[in-house]
């Protein structure tokens, strides 16, 4: 008669296998995509799309053609760019397995630190020299006041912070748990960033600004309205908007896409939201039908699989050396933060792309969502 222990442990082997089996139909499901697409692709030397900077145009085509990858570093950023959003205390925890309902599990709490997306992407530019500008709402309470400090830290003032200091909000909280595996469940707690007001962004010269970044988690709910009325009314015109689109994309009102849409975004995402948007789990008819709504890029994460480029009726694919997992929270925002970067540096989006992968692939063999750049990282 088999013991508890045993049986515990005929269960958790049990689990490993399915695991294991899922890992393996997921690796197979990730490069059965793909051949949605191969009798599809271009070359990627010939995605130039560039940022219409004013700055880039005074350029001679000899001086294009020398802003490579790995050269990128030493050349001045040629526009600046304002990140919007939200700032969340992350707290990441580390399971052997997400407990299913009603169950428990130990776990090791690996890091707590401020991050949410926007501050994650500044976090890289500001490393990486790029002219920016942050807004950050900062409620009331201890969350706000541990944002408020590190931001303090990473350099920024207090004309980048929107201070509500009666605001019955705090800042957001996030609680990252990350499988043995380093994929991550998230259950956050929202804060003062879901509740945006017109007023908080009118010291703010929107026009100023080539590149403007936000995410869908700040675009949800009333917040949509709120911002893209702002930017549409204020940006410049040739200013270029950068939408990640974030795993609550299918809670932006309807209106508030549509807004959004006719801004002509460059939309970066990955292959779960992409259904969310299009209703369609087919990458190519997913692509096809979100590149009707915006004349410019789409960019689709694909994980271990790299990513796929869509612009102007093209596929262009970007791949890269798979790599154990460690953490991959922040991984997307390190792919947008390289992608931002070397558009504002006057670079093509292939090579932006490059630089993108590059930081993604540092970024899944930490912990933390916030970027840490060897001392020596060169681009």
């Amino acid at each position: 008669m088999e013991t508890s222990v045993g049986m515990q442990e005929s269960k958790q082997n049990s689990k490993d296998t399915q695991l294991n089996q899922e890992q393996t139909l997921q690796s197979k499901s990730l490069s059965s995509c793909l051949q949605e697409l191969k009798d599809h692709l271009s070359p990627v030397e010939t995605l130039g799309y560039r940022l219409p900077l004013k700055s880039l145009s005074a350029l001679s085509l000899i001086e294009k053609e020398q802003l490579t990858f790995g050269s990128l570093q030493k050349q001045a950023c040629l526009g600046k760019a304002l990140i919007l959003g939200g700032a969340f205390v992350d707290v990441t925890l580390l399971l052997d397995h997400i407990p299913p309902v009603g169950g428990d599990s130990y776990a090791q709490e690996l890091n707590v630190g401020v991050g949410g997306c926007a501050i994650n992407v500044a976090n890289i530019v500001r490393d990486l020299g790029i002219d920016h500008k942050i807004k950050v709402p900062l409620g009331n309470g201890p969350y706000a006041k541990l944002s408020h400090d590190q931001l303090l830290q990473d350099g920024y003032g207090e004309s980048d912070f929107i201070i509500v200091p009666q605001s019955p909000y705090d800042c957001a909280y996030c609680l990252c748990m990350i499988d043995k595996d380093g994929e991550r469940t998230f259950v956050a707690v929202p804060g003062i960033e879901n509740h945006m007001q017109k007023e908080w962004l009118s010291d703010l010269a929107i026009e100023d600004y080539d590149l403007i970044y936000f995410v869908g988690f700040d675009l949800t709910d009333d917040n949509g309205l709120v911002y893209l009325n702002e930017i549409k009314e204020r940006k410049k015109d040739n200013a270029v908007i950068f939408f990640d689109a974030g795993a609550r994309v299918n809670f932006i009102k309807p209106e508030a896409f549509e807004l959004l849409l006719s801004l002509n975004p460059i939309i970066h995402l990955n292959r779960m939201e992409l259904e969310l948007i299009t209703k369609t789990n087919n990458i190519k008819a997913g692509l096809e039908h979100l590149s009707t709504l915006t004349s410019a890029p789409v960019i689709l994460s694909l994980d271990i699989d790299g990513a796929v480029v869509s612009y102007q009726g093209h596929y262009y694919h970007f791949p890269v050396v798979p790599q154990k997992v460690i953490d991959a929270t922040g991984a997307g925002d390190s792919q947008s933060a390289g992608i931002i970067a070397a558009l504002l540096k006057g670079a093509t989006l292939e090579q932006a792309m490059y630089l993108g992968n590059t930081l993604a692939s540092y970024c899944i063999k930490q912990v933390s969502a916030r970027l840490s750049l060897p001392s020596d990282f060169s681009y």
